[in-house]
């Protein structure tokens, strides 16, 4: 019985500390079944680019959601066909937030500043900006109806 109330006085002690991060979770899961039963190209459901409403021009960010959907299937070459800047963030991402949670404590230091470097931000942004430029090409088009 004193093992029973110990370990349920843990797991609220755990749960209290833990709300944020579960919270964030619970959300995350919720989005993640969401976009794998709901296909964001054939529902009205999901948030239209205001860029290509106005302009008829792609962004960089289009087709993440067609992408993210593919991805939860497991049709890579399909989710990369929607978004390729998307699929190759994906790792790079994923390093960036392994890191992060690493104990390398010099390590976290090395990545923080890499990442909040100017010139770091600048290029991404640059990265992001001549992506939506070629995605609007008949080369790119061309390119992705190939693959």
């Amino acid at each position: 019985m004193k093992l029973f109330y110990f370990m349920n006085l843990k797991i609220n002690a755990l749960i209290k500390n833990s709300k944020k991060q579960i919270a964030f979770c619970g959300f995350f899961a919720c989005l993640i079944c969401l976009y794998f039963f709901v296909d964001p190209s054939k529902s009205g459901f999901f948030l239209k680019c205001p860029l290509k409403m106005v302009t008829g021009y792609e962004c960089a960010g289009c087709g993440v959601q067609r992408a993210f959907h593919s991805l939860l299937h497991f049709r890579l070459l399909e989710a990369f066909k929607f978004n390729p800047l998307f699929m190759i963030s994906i790792p790079v991402l994923s390093i960036i937030l392994i890191i992060n949670y690493s104990k390398n404590q010099k390590l976290k230091v090395k990545v923080d500043r890499f990442i909040t470097n100017k010139i770091f931000v600048f290029v991404v942004l640059i990265i992001v900006f001549v992506f939506s430029l070629l995605k609007n090409t008949d080369f790119y088009k061309d390119f992705i109806t190939h693959l």
